[in-house]
């Protein structure tokens, strides 16, 4: 008797999974496997939709528009070609890996580029806050590249929340910061801030090409980051091979070794930054001698040299409490170093004003 064929049971793979759930998990594979593929390949559809997402990035950063730099987060493709290195990376594809790779490093040069010639071409030299806030990366970028890395592959292996992509777009940058290479290239020293003193965190007082460096590493720790966390999402839903990946995640080591250290720096100074202004703002509220409620802070620097940290503030103040700033520096001195928890060298620049009031009362009516 000939037995049915639809009633046969699955035999069971060495893995204890049934022959059926195998065939299933590898048509997924090799789907998904396609569907990065045909977004990771150099194309004409690939450089055009990059082109235009730079034009808008770059206009948007000269202009110092935000709206602009988010709609160019939403149509650049750069995402793409990362994900497909990470997921060729854990597959072991060395085909899929390179043709990323050569979309990602065209795709580097045409956004440097074109955002070189839209500054020389439209010959803005202010430097706005929008361009500025990508050259300074820290911690946190990393672990928002992280972040993203990680919902960018959990969305490209999952249909459903396909849609999702553009929002991770925008949560880490990638065309910006290329952007802001190319144009503090095309700067060089005719860049100049908004604030005149803003460049100065930098020290560099207006150089484009220390301004391009710091948009490059913010670029690198983005891509480290959606890399790493992308192989590590798509290997554990059970894509490719653990071993494959060794000498991605290894390189990736090797490089972070040259990045984390300036990111780790960088977010110091932004706990100094804060440190420096909560206790201004309580010295204020609890009305210490040594702080005077007219008085502002504009900027906040910090950096370390030969292991001490020395801590420079430029403020607003009134002229007439000028004759107590050394005694107010040194107690504001203190209550930093307290607060960091080690010796702290101060710095204080003050800018005298003078405030006028003039008050205006309307006209009293005529004794009847």
């Amino acid at each position: 008797m000939q037995t049915n064929k639809a009633e046969t049971p699955d035999r069971k793979g060495p893995t204890g999974l049934s022959s059926a759930t195998t065939r299933a998990s590898s048509k997924g594979s090799t789907l998904l496997f396609e569907q990065i593929e045909e977004s990771s390949v150099p194309s004409l559809n690939f450089y055009f939709m990059l082109g235009m997402a730079t034009a808008i990035a770059s206009l948007g950063l000269l202009s110092n528009s935000a709206p602009a730099i988010i709609g160019a987060m939403i149509v650049a493709p750069l995402m793409s070609p990362i994900i497909g290195f990470s997921f060729a990376a854990i597959m072991g594809s060395n085909k899929l890996a390179l043709q990323a790779l050569l979309s990602i490093v065209t795709g580097v040069a045409l956004v440097v580029g074109i955002a070189f010639l839209c500054t020389i071409a439209v010959g803005l030299r202010v430097v706005g806050s929008e361009i500025v806030a990508r050259t300074a990366p820290s911690t946190l970028d990393l672990m928002v590249a992280l972040c993203s890395g990680a919902a960018a592959a959990f969305a490209h292996s999952r249909i459903g929340i396909a849609n999702s992509i553009a929002g991770v777009a925008i949560a880490v940058a990638l065309v910006p910061p290329l952007s802001v290479v190319g144009i503090g290239l095309a700067l060089g020293d005719g860049a100049v801030s908004q604030q005149a003193i803003a460049l100065s965190d930098f020290h560099h007082q207006g150089s484009g090409g220390s301004m391009a460096a710091g948009a490059f590493l913010l670029f690198v720790t983005n891509f480290l980051g959606i890399v790493a966390a992308a192989i590590l999402i798509f290997g554990l839903q059970g894509y490719g091979s653990w071993r494959k990946p060794f000498a991605v995640a290894a390189a990736l080591m090797f490089l972070s070794f040259f990045v984390v250290d300036k990111l780790d720096r960088r977010l110091e100074i932004i706990f100094v930054e804060d440190a420096v202004k909560r206790l201004f703002v309580e010295a204020i509220r609890q009305q210490s001698d040594f702080v005077s409620e007219d008085a502002f802070i504009l900027q906040v620097r910090g950096e370390r040299m030969d292991g001490a940290l020395n801590v420079s503030i430029v403020m607003l103040g009134l002229r007439e409490n000028l004759d107590r700033v050394d005694a107010s520096a040194e107690t504001f001195r203190q209550l930093i170093s307290e607060e960091l928890g080690e010796p702290v060298s101060l710095r204080l620049e003050i800018l005298p004003m003078q405030v006028v009031v003039h008050e205006v009362s309307p006209p009293t009516a005529p004794d009847s």
